[in-house]
């Protein structure tokens, strides 16, 4: 085949890499969503927050840019079963499949150090810790607790035995024969350290540490007729039932305890009182009804037409519940409490969790003592009982709604770790279950709910003047009106629902994401005010720490050089978020200058929301008749992004196609839909977005069944929207009016017959947009060419006229491109310098004024890549330049992209097999190949490709085949030219104890009754002082011989550029120096050889206690011997 004079003539594209050694690839971060999340826990006093997942990571998270991840190891990826902070020693205590506690230290620099590793020997229930002392207490499985020392890193001396086990085989209570022994929760008592609520299967135990005895016992048998959890259709209804424990919280006073059942009921008791619950109720019991009291007139009526009440739906257990108190009361005991509880709904109710509002504890003072035998405290008087009943009639309920069946919630503390950290919390993080098999997901709002707090304020003095005036006319027409009116406004605002709470983007739920590479100008334009305040949104409330960037290559001034990056993310909620992925921010290169956001870091004003648009059922945009308000069928198939205009446009699976505007004006709104001429379309500008957010919605092109499923859609940087359907029909949209330009539901014959042998009704898989010549018209122009998987291509030519009007050319043009085109494998370029002809700013100068154009040759060469190989074509639809064929040994090409480097332009084709085959340009000669990533890439999420080099690549959740919903568990950022990059991505250094705050003080204990009269139950069952309250415990626990390790003092580098000087004399100051770093080598080399035979000692004494216990068990002991020794020794603890 004979060459052109033209096609010899054009310049090598690929000339500065064209050497292998110019390409080297390379991994940069990788940004994790946590989809198996196991355990969470915060810790308020430093604003730090963990997360632990099935896989054995521990994920800390602070102030932006603070990050950590804790790896388990010997063996790794042990499922996290308990998490939890130690804010005394400011530890991090974690537990793993395996019942080994790992006990990682906080307060160094650099990242958390793991400091011990114990073998607890049985499976952990329960793990609980208290900002006052330095103990954790651990529940086993046998019905056991131990204490650990967190100072001496070692199992205390102090072991509870199993009481449950104790407390039946003295009582005799349990004539089952099933063991109710387990321990399932554990809680110290908000106000005294001493008392130790442990919950059993069969009841809850009030354990007195210092006198090692049970000074309460609550359990709850239910008697004959009793409804319970399960009403009066249960079977055993006519039989006394003991009801098993799941869980249990302490009223922030101390004085009331609520305990969660197995069928769904809560009881609430008094401390005082162990023998008869407050009351028994469930989340949705009327106010006056008590589940544990007999109503024998309702139990007769039903029992006797038992098959007129249909029975009700059985009632999920009880798995957690917490009692918060806030800062609302002078009154020592507090004010509302709101008491929040998962699970009990009926298992046909939509998944949430329910918030319980709950009125102050405010007891009379009991009445005087009339005569000497009168009984005094811990006697409940019934005016006592009274008010304790009172201040559980709950004010008002909110349930908090999940996407799936509720896992777990977690309450975020405003600063107090105390109450269990659940005292005047500010948001709840809500986990749920995914429609993706094992995977969770996330949900924050704010806590309390705003109508909790409205309703606990006093009513506005206005009102009650007016309440207290006498009306002339009470019934006038235009005052009751008025006041109706005030009314239902006044309750719109009450009622209004929990703000959400903006979640980290490492808790996204991600579909997919998209890389674009940025101009400086574009970026600025979308970063600005990026933190701006947005209305019904809240922060995540995680503050700690500091972090910064190790850069001991001097990295951090190359990374000006780079251009800016943006991901977009499109998630399971319907929304589209945006991340600041430029490299400019990792200029945090040391303590004194930390990093001041975090990498990637979101850009919450750019949020664009699809959900409500898309419910509103007559805009007719989800593409079925049937009302979804939960919107499941609903997901974003795809998004396209400008990257000038900045405008955004999302493709739905329903088929609807919507565009979004940055930073409309407001004055631009409508109050009524626009009426758009066009039937495909439908106007959104009437529709707002949230205050605060930039982008508001334009129009929507709707679904339709004749059209099909969106194959292709493509947008310009100057005003045009294309859009491809499976049926063959093409729109050409002008975003102006908008209105549509050109309606084909065929392409057109053109100069050849050949290029249309394929059916005329052939769907476009593939549409371009570009401002360039063509063979048969060299001029520029607007052109759209679409491309059929046959390889059929026809070019559209968009045309300006007067008065500012564009028009579509009557006439295309035919081309051919490979079969089987790749997605995004398409590219027009400048046949001189080699850049990307698009649709923009400078493709409509050169439109609209030809010849301006100074680095413009006027020629043009079209990449088009397909399934079985690449091809390069002079203006489009003229001669070919090169061509080439993949080849079978590299696997199935996946993605393609033309990479820009050093004003150099290659081909990269990324294939299954993880290669990247590198080609000049034009003439495709092989320049090298890349090996990426040895176990290759996903064919359903190829990798997403920018022009500079960069790329990401998706690690999905796992999910059984068939499963339509594909979650990101990571994303992996690489590059194609690592040098001096790959070291300034490397996790960052971290101090988490900068700006931790000092633990408050032990709340006090408190009287049940007025503040003048004093007598409490914890006046006699705590017997510690408070000032020193936690010293004592620590001290109880540990026992007399606790060896307090000494406080290690690390040395502090100090930076030369603060100008610090360690001596007056430079030569003392370098030896001291020297002889500082020699000290501290040698101290850390023998604290790590004393770490290491501690540890060695440490799990040879595990393994010794295994024997023992092998030992033990293998004896034959009498049964009576064993009777005898549990009795007597249940007389110690209850104290008989």
């Amino acid at each position: 085949m004979f060459t052109s004079q033209a096609v010899k003539a054009l310049p090598d594209l690929s000339f500065d890499v064209s050497g292998s050694a110019d390409w080297q690839a390379g991994h940069l971060r990788t940004i994790h969503r946590h989809l198996d999340i196991t355990a969470v826990a915060t810790e308020p006093t430093s604003g730090l927050f963990a997360v632990g997942t099935a896989a054995g990571n521990i994920y800390l998270y602070g102030a932006p840019g603070v990050e950590c991840e804790l790896k388990l190891v010997n063996p790794p990826g042990l499922r996290i079963t308990f998490l939890q902070f130690a804010a005394a020693a400011f530890k991090l205590l974690a537990i793993d499949e395996h019942n080994r506690l790992h006990v990682f230290d906080l307060a160094g620099e650099g990242r958390p150090k793991l400091q011990r590793i114990a073998g607890l020997g049985h499976p952990v229930n329960a793990l609980v810790t208290s900002p006052s002392h330095t103990h954790a207490f651990i529940a086993l499985a046998n019905g056991e607790i131990k204490t650990y020392d967190l100072l001496c890193l070692r199992i205390s001396q102090y072991i509870i035995p199993n009481l449950w086990k104790m407390h039946e085989e003295l009582s005799l209570t349990n004539k089952s024969g099933t063991p109710l022994d387990m321990v399932v929760d554990m809680v110290i008592h908000p106000r005294d350290l001493n008392l130790l609520f442990v919950a059993y299967e069969g009841g809850v135990i009030l354990l007195d540490l210092k006198e090692q005895k049970a000074v309460r016992t609550f359990a709850l048998t239910l008697p004959p007729g009793a409804p319970g959890g399960n009403g009066y259709h249960a079977k055993d209804i006519l039989q006394p039932r003991h009801l098993q424990v799941t869980t249990l919280a302490i009223h922030p006073s101390g004085h009331l305890l609520a305990v969660g059942y197995a069928d769904g009921t809560i009881g609430f008791w008094s401390l005082e009182d162990e023998d008869k619950p407050l009351m028994l109720r469930t989340v949705d019991s009327p106010e006056a009804e008590d589940l544990s009291a007999v109503d024998t007139i309702k139990l007769d009526s039903l029992l006797a037409a038992a098959h007129q009440h249909p029975p009700e739906p059985p009632r999920e257990p009880i798995f957690k519940l917490t009692w918060s108190g806030f800062p609302n009361s002078s009154d020592p005991r507090g004010g509302d409490t709101v008491l929040t509880v998962l699970g009990g709904i009926t298992i046909d109710s939509p998944p949430c969790v329910t918030a319980l509002l709950l009125p102050p504890l405010r007891p009379p003072a009991p009445p005087t003592p009339t005569s000497p035998n009168q009984p005094t405290m811990p006697f409940l008087f019934p005016e006592t009982r009274a008010a304790m009943c009172a201040s559980l009639s709950v004010k008002d309920v909110h349930t908090y709604g999940a996407a799936g069946t509720v896992q777990d919630f977690l309450l975020f503390p405003r600063s107090s770790p105390h109450f269990s950290g659940t005292y005047d919390p500010n948001a709840i993080l809500v986990i749920s279950e995914s429609d993706a098999p094992d995977a969770r997901v996330c949900e924050a709002f704010e806590f309390p709910p705003p109508a909790f707090v409205e309703s606990a304020k006093p009513p506005a003095p206005t009102e009650a003047l007016k309440s207290s005036v006498p009306q002339e006319d009470p019934f006038e027409p235009d005052d009751a009106l008025a006041d109706e009116l005030a009314t239902t406004l006044q309750s719109m605002a009450m009622t209004a629902d929990p703000s959400p709470v903006r979640l980290p983007h490492s808790l996204w739920s991600v579909l997919g994401e998209y890389i674009i590479k940025v101009d400086k100008h574009a970026h600025e334009t979308l970063v600005r005010d990026k933190l701006g305040h947005i209305d019904g949104e809240v922060p995540f409330p995680v503050k700690g720490g500091l972090a910064w960037v190790e850069d001991s290559e001097g990295l951090a001034k190359y990374s000006k050089q780079q251009p800016n990056r943006i991901l977009v993310s499109h998630l399971r909620n319907l929304s589209i978020q945006f991340l600041d992925l430029s490299p400019q921010l990792l200029n945090g290169t040391r303590p004194e200058v930390p990093l001041a956001t975090g990498f990637p870091s979101p850009i919450p004003r750019l949020t664009i929301e699809l959900a409500p648009i898309l419910i509103d059922p007559s805009l007719g945009l989800t593409g079925s008749t049937d009302f979804d308000p939960r919107l499941i069928k609903q997901r974003i198939k795809a998004i396209h992004f400008a990257q000038e205009s900045l405008e955004c446009v999302a493709i739905m699976r329903s088929g609807a196609v919507i565009l979004h505007r940055l930073d409309v004006p407001a004055d631009a709104a409508n109050f009524g839909q626009q009426t758009l001429p066009d039937e495909e379309l439908v106007s959104l500008s009437h529709l707002r977005a949230r205050k605060g957010l930039r982008y508001s919605p334009v129009f929507a092109v709707k679904p339709s069944e004749a059209r099909g499923q969106v194959t292709s859609c493509a947008l310009s940087d100057v005003g045009f929207l294309a859009v491809a359907y499976a049926s063959g029909l093409l729109l050409i949209i002008d975003l102006r009016g908008p209105h549509v330009l050109l309606r084909s539901s065929s392409r057109p014959h053109g100069s050849s017959s050949f290029l249309h042998r394929h059916s005329e009704s052939e769907p476009i898989q593939q549409l371009t947009w570009a401002c360039c010549g063509l063979s048969s018209d060299h001029q520029p122009q607007m052109r759209l060419l679409c491309i059929a998987d046959s390889g059929q291509t026809t070019v559209y030519t968009l045309r300006y006229g007067a008065p500012s009007t564009w028009s579509v050319d009557p006439h295309p043009v035919a081309a051919e491109a490979p079969a089987h085109l790749i997605p995004g494998g398409s590219f027009v370029l400048e046949a001189k310098k080699g850049y990307t002809l698009r649709a923009d700013r400078k493709g409509l100068a050169s439109v609209l004024q030809p010849g301006q154009a100074a680095d413009s040759s006027g020629k043009c060469i079209w990449v088009a890549a397909g399934a079985k190989g690449v091809r390069c074509m002079l203006d489009v639809n003229g001669e070919r330049v090169s061509r080439i064929e993949w080849g079978n040994k590299v696997g199935t090409v996946v993605h393609v992209e033309v990479v820009g480097h050093l004003d150099s332009y290659a081909l990269v084709a990324y294939t299954s097999l993880g290669l990247a085959l590198i080609y000049s340009l034009p003439h495709l000669e092989q320049i090298t190949t890349l090996e990426l990533h040895p176990s290759g890439l996903s064919l359903s999420h190829p990798p997403q490709t920018d022009e500079s080099g960069d790329y990401i690549v998706h690690n999905t959740f796992p999910v059984p085949s068939g499963s339509h919903t594909r979650l990101i568990s990571s994303t992996e950022l690489h590059t194609l030219f690592s040098s001096r990059r790959a070291g300034l991505y490397a996790p960052p250094l971290v101090n988490l104890a900068h700006g931790r705050g000092s633990v408050p003080a032990q709340p006090q204990p408190v009287s049940l009754g007025p503040v003048s009269v004093m007598g409490s139950v914890l006046g006699y069952l705590g017997s510690l002082s408070i000032t020193s309250a936690g010293d004592q415990i620590d001290a109880l626990l540990a026992g007399p011989d606790r060896p307090i390790p000494k406080p290690q003092v690390r040395p502090t580098v100090k930076s030369t550029e603060t100008g610090a000087i360690a001596s007056s004399d430079p030569s003392q100051s370098s030896v001291a120096a020297t002889a500082a770093g020699m000290s501290a080598g040698v101290g850390d080399l023998y604290n790590r050889l004393g770490t290491a035979i501690a540890e060695r000692g440490e799990r040879l004494g595990e393994l010794q206690e295994s024997l023992d216990h092998l030992g033990q068990g293998s004896k034959n002991m009498v049964a009576q011997a064993k009777r005898l020794a549990a009795q007597q020794s249940a007389k110690g603890w209850f104290g008989f």
